[in-house]
């Protein structure tokens, strides 16, 4: 068995990443192997209300404010450096997992000093966030317009043609995208989230990338309901899950909703910075009072939820969303953005759909319910490759 680290910037809210970190190590544990989980920021908020102990987190304190501008927030991760090398010189790990593109740059500064194996899981994609401006570095420029072309969302979170930026950033952009490009091809194993982002790596980094999810313990898999799916019930009640911010197309969702013709209420759970601009948009809809906003909600009520739900509904600009797995645990039909990579699950998968992030591509989804194709036990072999046990067994294994 292998004595791990693994190294995380942020374990500061009750998010996906934060679950990801903490599930999957749990489940390396259960494995016999020895993990520590260390990160820059740490907040109680992460432990999801107790369900998680953070006592077995160590934290190097390299916080800063999140409205810190790119050099703050650069300088403020280079501090964890110091304390970073300390907890790996002391620990001697057989390997070092972190979890950022950006982070992989820390494990590769440290192992020209203290020689240590490490693997990168490049966690959701860097073109899906608009604050990411290293796609406009000299070393991944000429992959841009092809990278953007492969998925509706980019269109979005893309600036085309590049922005101008000033003397100084883009100075500081190309030395951090090179020591980028240098800390993947140096990684020993490359992890992704889905068959579109181990494509990009492939683009950007010249290097074959292994695609390991997951979302559920493997008891989480309802496997009465999928092997007896339940019919759409009238009205229909479409549930969402995630937080209220830009990339999740919450907005989209609620003008979608409005212009369906169904009967039925669209459920939105999860809190976030639009969460007043969406309640807004919502109020201002002639179906206001078929949407309900329940903020955040512990597991028992979301198992509730979600055990009520006709179909689940996620407009992610992301390739990957535990949420919309969840739901295809507990065999619920799911309505997805094309930019979520359904293919990696296979074309035996039902229950599921993949549209055109429009309103009216949205409305004619939410319409056609009554008629998708219930979930099978055909998916079965998908979900089995959404667990944690598979997830740690695929990261853990020897080069």
């Amino acid at each position: 068995m292998q004595k791990i680290i693994w190294f995380v910037s942020s374990l500061e809210q009750k998010g996906g990443g934060e679950r990801f970190v903490l599930e999957g190590t749990a489940a390396l544990r259960a494995l016999g192997h020895q993990v520590l989980v260390v990160c820059d920021r740490l907040d109680e908020k992460a432990s999801f209300d107790g369900r998680y102990d953070l006592k077995n987190v160590r934290c190097t304190a390299s916080e800063y404010d999140g409205k810190s501008s790119y050099f703050a927030r650069i300088f403020a991760k280079a501090r964890g450096l110091i304390r970073l090398r300390r907890i790996i010189a002391q620990e001697k790990p057989d390997m070092v997992v972190c979890q950022s593109e950006y982070d992989a740059i820390k494990l590769y500064l440290l192992s020209r000093i203290i020689p240590f194996a490490y693997r990168v899981f490049v966690f959701g994609q860097m073109y899906q966030f608009k604050t990411d401006i290293s796609r406009y570095a000299k070393i991944f420029r000429p992959h841009l317009e092809t990278i953007v072309a492969s998925r509706p969302g980019y269109k979005t979170t893309v600036t085309m043609p590049p922005p101008a930026l000033s003397l100084p950033v883009r100075m500081t952009n190309e030395l951090v995208s090179n020591l980028k490009y240098k800390a993947h091809r140096k990684a020993s194993r490359i992890f992704t989230l889905s068959k579109q982002v181990a494509w990009e790596v492939s683009l950007l980094y010249g290097r074959e990338a292994i695609v390991a999810r997951a979302a559920f313990d493997r008891s989480y898999i309802d496997d009465a309901v999928l092997a007896a799916p339940c019919p759409v019930k009238t009205p229909i009640k479409l549930v969402s899950v995630s937080r209220l911010v830009d990339k999740k197309r919450i907005d989209l969702m609620i003008e979608g909703f409005t212009r369906s013709s169904i009967a039925g209420t669209l459920t939105i759970i999860g809190t976030g910075p639009d969460e007043t601009a969406l309640h807004a948009q919502a109020e201002a809809s002639h179906r206001a009072k078929d949407i309900r906003f329940l903020g955040a909600v512990d597991d028992a009520r979301l198992l509730t939820e979600l055990d009520q739900a006709d179909c689940f509904i996620s407009l992610d600009i992301g390739d990957y969303d535990i949420s919309v797995v969840e739901a295809m645990g507990k065999a619920r039909r799911v309505i997805v953005a094309q930019d979520f990579d359904l293919e990696s699950f296979g074309p035996e998968i039902t229950g599921a759909v993949s549209i055109a992030p429009t309103p009216q591509a949205v409305a004619d989804a939410i319409n056609a319910i009554p008629q998708m194709t219930a979930p099978s036990p055909a998916n079965m072999g998908a979900l089995l490759d959404q667990t944690w046990q598979s997830l740690a067994i695929k990261i853990s294994e020897p080069d």
